[in-house]
C-alpha cells in the first residue's frame, strides 16, 4: 500500500520534464539580405519560446526559399554572435538541402549566445555562402542595419 501512495506521488508532483517548450508565433523585422539573382528565401512563420529571441530560446522558422542560381544548396539557420567566442555548434534541425526552384522549409534553433539569427544560403560544394537575410526584434535589426552583406556575393 505504501509503494502505491509513493508511486502516486511522484506521478502527480513531477513535473512533465519531457514536455517540449510551448512555442508562440512571433513579430519579426527583417534586417540586412542580399541574393543573386533569381534566388530568394521568405519567412512566412516565427514561433518562439519568447519574442525577445535571445540566448535559451528555441525558435522555429518556416517560409519558403526559391533557388535559381544554382542546382543545390544548404540552407541554414545560423546565429551571428554579437558577444561571444564566434564558434557555435549546429544541430541537425538547422539545415535543409534545397534544390533549383521552389520549395517550403522549416528550421529549428536552440539560441546559446548573444546574437542575430540568419538564415543563409551555403554552395554545397564550397561552403561559402551566396545569400541570405537577417531577421530577429526590431532592435536586433535595428543594432545591425548597417551590416554589409556584399561577401554573399564573391565568387
Amino acid at each position: 500500500m505504501i509503494r502505491v501512495f509513493v508511486l502516486t506521488l511522484l506521478l502527480v508532483d513531477t513535473p512533465a520534464w519531457a514536455t517540449p517548450p510551448r512555442l508562440l508565433e512571433v513579430e519579426t523585422v527583417l534586417g540586412p539580405k542580399l541574393y543573386r539573382d533569381g534566388d530568394v528565401i521568405e519567412i512566412t512563420e516565427v514561433l518562439s519560446t519568447s519574442p525577445q529571441l535571445e540566448q535559451g530560446d528555441t525558435v522555429v522558422v518556416k517560409g519558403r526559399v526559391r533557388l535559381d542560381s544554382r542546382a543545390d544548396a544548404k540552407l541554414s539557420l545560423f546565429l551571428t554572435q554579437t558577444k561571444g567566442d564566434g564558434f557555435e555548434e549546429s544541430e541537425v534541425t538547422q539545415t535543409a538541402s534545397v534544390s533549383q526552384g521552389l520549395q517550403k522549409f522549416e528550421l529549428r534553433i536552440i539560441i546559446k549566445h548573444q546574437g542575430v539569427l540568419h538564415l543563409t544560403l551555403y554552395d554545397t560544394k564550397t561552403g561559402k555562402p551566396f545569400g541570405g537575410t537577417y531577421f530577429g526584434t526590431a532592435g536586433q535589426m535595428n543594432d545591425i542595419a548597417n551590416w554589409n552583406l556584399r561577401y554573399y556575393l564573391d565568387d
